[in-house]
């Protein structure tokens, strides 16, 4: 297997972001966008691909912009957006309600993942054939892109990791958007209190499909098991063989409610944002069979 380098490229405020590690696939049927933590690269995760060796999903590693960041009294490094604080107490006041770390950074971050994703689709790769993931603040940025993605994804993976509460939009189709979340009980950068409270997060937002695991005695990394679970997760989610879904008859998409008709819609790739009427969202859905 040969990884490949692609130069990265500017977000939304014109920060430049690093080159992004590509393990091609063996034959493409699926593609992983895999984000890493604070102060690490595209490089940090690559090594993962070839060890989970699943021949037909595409790998891919951004880097996130070099920036100053604040805990770390101002040095610059890879981040996806700047940490003012890093301590259980300061983590439990953000899971109370007060203001997450740098809005306008994690939004950048958000956009350039979800141009990454478009990317993908553009090139036949339909986004129920794409997962994102990440580990701490990259998880972070990938449960967030997934999340409010305007269309279904395939899953998405968060490694030792947090969310905490905020009013972002979620479409009604991700409510059963597949969640592996993975987390050391020694963690201590983002202690374990904190992942069992961003748990409850997701299930207080109505996020029904989360495989939430706890490792004994891992820190703030990765171990075997999790890699395994994380494996088996992929497999789940982005079968080798993709599976297929019987396509409607007109009767039937006729009988859809409004919901049904925007879950079909998101489902094959298209976006209904703009269609009010559930009239328009019945002749989109007809468009497709």
């Amino acid at each position: 297997m040969t990884f490949a380098t692609a130069p990265g490229g500017l977000g939304r405020a014109g920060r430049a972001f690093g080159p992004t590690i590509i393990l091609p696939a063996v034959r493409h049927t699926a593609t992983l966008i895999m984000l890493h933590g604070l102060g690490d690269t595209g490089n940090g995760w690559a090594p993962v691909a070839p060890e989970l060796n699943l021949n037909h999903v595409k790998w891919v590693f951004p880097t996130a912009p070099t920036r100053p960041i604040t805990v770390n009294y101002g040095s610059k490094m890879p981040g996806w957006f700047d940490i003012d604080h890093l301590d259980e107490e300061a983590f439990r006041a953000m899971m109370n309600g007060h203001k997450g770390f740098d809005p306008e950074g994690t939004n950048e971050a958000i956009s350039y993942v979800t141009d990454l994703i478009a990317k993908e689709v553009e090139s036949g790769i339909p986004a129920n054939r794409i997962v994102v993931g990440g580990f701490s603040q990259g998880g972070h940025i990938a449960l967030r892109t997934a999340l409010q993605h305007p269309v279904k994804l395939a899953g998405c993976a968060a490694l030792s990791t947090w969310l905490e509460p905020s009013p972002f939009e979620i479409p009604a189709a991700n409510l059963n958007l597949p969640i592996f979340y993975g987390h050391g009980t020694f963690d201590p950068l983002i202690p374990a209190p904190i992942a069992q409270a961003s748990n409850k997060v997701l299930e207080g937002r109505g996020i029904a499909n989360v495989e939430f695991k706890m490792y004994p005695g891992m820190g703030h990394s990765s171990c075997p098991q999790e890699l395994q679970d994380l494996k088996k997760f992929l497999l789940k989610t982005l079968p080798d063989t993709p599976v297929t879904k019987a396509t409607p008859s007109k009767e039937d998409v006729e009988k859809m409610s409004t919901r049904e008709l925007k879950s079909f819609l998101q489902e094959n790739g298209e976006t209904t944002a703009g269609l009010l009427e559930k009239s328009e969202l019945v002749a989109k859905a007809l468009s497709l069979l």
